[in-house]
């Protein structure tokens, strides 16, 4: 490899490397000037039009800097070829004339440059920035190779921002979804199939439900429910799991419910409610179901598949289908999940009715 294409290989790991946006400019202001020779290195941040600057970061003077913003960036035909062909460019192709009496160009002189290039920053195809090299007339102007070497920074830059942004967004939406379970009232434990912890809410932690706590009987025995959870959801596949922690004279009952999540992930969430209130009531829709029905309801709230529940109730799968549609018009529900919702509801107490 020569040293052309080490220079764009330590780029390009540079960007790879970079998780956030303040990384991805650091690293761009550290190795782009390998790829590219220039005396002033400039990356900005603007806003779609191209013309609002959002953030900057530079290699020259801010004496020159004001002097761009000043009387310059109103009057650079490079700047304004970028914005309107989303293309790289350099001055001395807008033609002579023109450069040599914009306001660029003033700017650039005062600074003790003459020549410049540009190119887009396209973050999913919109303008996101630019990124700008100047050299002095000491130094000859761009060539068509420096053109190629500037479309493969401001690609790469461009990939490297956009992998930052959503990774920050992804940031701000794990805080805010923390924020939010932490105002839930109820425990709310995350935990992968192999029962390590993967996030406890504020009424989890609260409950001494975090791994590294030393839990109390009524902690320890929710413990024992997950554990037992998880041993379901990874020994027999089952998707829902629940169980009762006695009360005791100072402690409410409670009911742990597991979920296995769906998809790829080898996780569960489990939510821990009070029971106590629930005591002795039922759900008036529970009555209307034959004590058979009222079983395959109970197989579906445990999780269950309609196969899983043929073979424990000795059925056909057809005949589960047909049961859990009955319940469904009986009751008023139009999906599993509300059915389930239904029997937990009801404190899994059922009688036998007339069938």
């Amino acid at each position: 490899m020569n040293a052309n294409g080490e220079a764009r290989s330590r780029y390009a790991g540079a960007l790879q490397s970079a998780l956030t946006l303040n990384e991805v400019s650091d690293a761009f202001m550290s190795v782009a000037g390998e790829v590219i020779s220039a005396g002033g290195l400039g990356l900005y941040r603007v806003d779609k039009d191209g013309r609002d600057v959002l953030d900057v970061r530079a290699s020259v003077a801010e004496d020159f800097l004001g002097d761009y913003e000043d009387y310059g960036r109103n009057d650079d035909p490079v700047l304004d070829f970028v914005v309107r062909e989303r293309k790289p460019i350099d001055s001395s192709q807008v033609g002579h004339d023109r450069w040599r009496s914009c306001g660029a160009r003033a700017a650039l002189e005062v600074g003790g440059y003459c020549h410049s290039m540009e190119a887009p920053v396209l973050v999913s195809g919109a303008l996101f920035g630019t990124i700008n090299f100047a050299r002095g007339s000491a130094h000859h102007s761009f060539k068509p190779a420096d053109l190629a070497a500037v479309r493969f920074a401001s690609e790469q830059l461009g990939l490297a921002a956009e992998r930052a942004l959503r990774f920050e967004l992804t940031g701000h939406r794990v805080t805010m979804l923390e924020r939010t379970l932490d105002q839930v009232p109820e425990p709310v434990v995350v935990s992968d199939l192999d029962g390590r912890q993967l996030y406890s809410n504020r009424a989890a932690r609260n409950l001494s439900l975090t791994t590294d706590d030393q839990p109390a009987d009524g902690p320890e025995h929710v413990h024992d429910g997950i554990a037992e959870a998880l041993e379901e959801f990874r020994v027999h596949g089952r998707r829902v799991h629940t169980t009762s922690v006695p009360g005791t004279p100072i402690a409410e009952r409670l009911i742990v419910k597991s979920f296995r999540l769906p998809e790829n992930h080898d996780a569960a969430v489990t939510v821990v409610f009070k029971a106590g209130r629930q005591e002795g009531k039922r759900l008036p829709a529970w009555n209307v179901l034959s004590r058979r029905e009222q079983e395959i309801a109970e197989l579906v709230a445990q999780g269950w598949t309609t196969k899983q529940i043929a073979e424990r109730a000795f059925i056909s799968t057809h005949t589960v289908r047909q049961h859990v549609k009955r319940m469904f018009a009986k009751t008023g529900v139009r999906s599993r999940a509300e059915l389930v919702q239904m029997v937990w509801a009801s404190g899994n107490q059922t009688e036998d009715s007339d069938s």
